[in-house]
């Protein structure tokens, strides 16, 4: 395993991280997710990400009983993330949420479904850019004060909206932004398939290279897409895995096969070995529900691209 440094966060943080917002995190998943969470822990992997809002609180509260039956908190570097707009069972995202009240709000009721009375990494899950960041860094440092977070970072907020979040912290003697999560993964989105969500462009890519702020990457296999076994007469594909379908990302794929053979690796493994590649610390989230389907993962590790390779999957060359 890998791991890479958070200001704020006292371990180092593994390369892989498991995000928790597969099927099995529910309440009648116990014992996958005992399974899972065990066999990631055994290979190094330190790092769990969830949020408030992912099955609508079942994500936190499945993870809240491992934790408590494990009694391994002290193992992990534990992520959530908190003020995201409510959504109705029909799917239908209500308005913006992204101010003091629901940082607290959102924290509280997250501590509570996973017993434990901190996380190391708070996210900020969605941006509003009508919201001045002074206010939202205030809130955050006072968390940090109570022992509540360890540190915060932000969710799909653009690089400039970081970077003026960041001056306003280092102006009042705050605690910034420690990290930053947008979608990132070989395959480039279409359009992004839920509001309010940002991919990693060219701009935001040279910008984490520039500050070497860490990069928590969501999306990183692009839904099921890197796994190369889609093609473009595909037709029963869930809508956030379409979303990857162009004519440039097969093209990716297709070279990622190509390098896959000489690596003696799998595409999924060169697909996501692309995104631990980046000039900046990325800490690549997955989201297996099978302890197989993890371990396909980690062979990614492995896999040490060259900066032609990187470019060349890249469609760059």
């Amino acid at each position: 395993m890998r791991y890479i440094a958070i200001t704020g966060i006292e371990r180092p943080v593994s390369a892989i991280g498991l995000g928790t917002t597969s099927k099995i995190f529910t309440p009648a998943g116990d014992g996958a997710v005992a399974e899972l969470i065990d066999a990631y822990l055994a290979v190094g992997g330190n790092c769990i990400d969830t949020a408030h809002i992912y099955g609508f609180g079942e994500s936190e509260k499945a993870l809240g009983r491992w934790l408590e039956q494990s009694g391994r908190r002290d193992d992990i570097a534990l992520i959530t993330k908190g003020c995201h707009p409510h959504v109705d069972e029909a799917g239908q995202f209500g308005p913006p949420r992204v101010n003091p009240d629901a940082i607290h709000d959102d924290l509280s009721e997250s501590l509570e479904r996973l017993g434990t009375d901190h996380v190391d990494l708070c996210l900020l899950h969605r941006d509003d850019e009508t919201v001045a960041p002074g206010p939202l860094l205030e809130a955050l440092n006072e968390e940090i004060v109570n022992g509540r977070i360890a540190a915060c970072g932000a969710s799909n907020w653009t690089v400039e909206r970081i970077a003026l979040a960041n001056e306003y912290a280092a102006e009042h003697g705050l605690m910034g932004f420690a990290a930053s999560s947008p979608g990132l993964s070989l395959p480039r989105p279409v359009e992004m398939q839920f509001p309010g969500t940002l991919f990693a462009d060219d701009d935001t890519r040279r910008w984490h290279a520039d500050t070497q702020m860490p990069v928590f990457a969501w999306t990183s296999l692009a839904a099921g897409f890197a796994s190369g076994r889609f093609r473009p007469d595909d037709r029963d594909v869930d809508e956030s895995t379409r979303a990857f379908f162009s004519e440039d990302n097969f093209e990716r794929m297709r070279r990622a096969e190509e390098v896959a053979e000489i690596r003696n690796a799998s595409a999924l493994q060169v697909a996501l070995a692309f995104v631990l590649g980046q000039e900046y610390p990325v800490v690549a989230l997955v989201g297996p529900s099978k302890v197989e389907n993890l371990h396909s993962g980690l062979g990614a590790l492995e896999v040490e691209l060259t900066p032609d390779e990187m470019r060349y999957l890249d469609l760059e060359t």
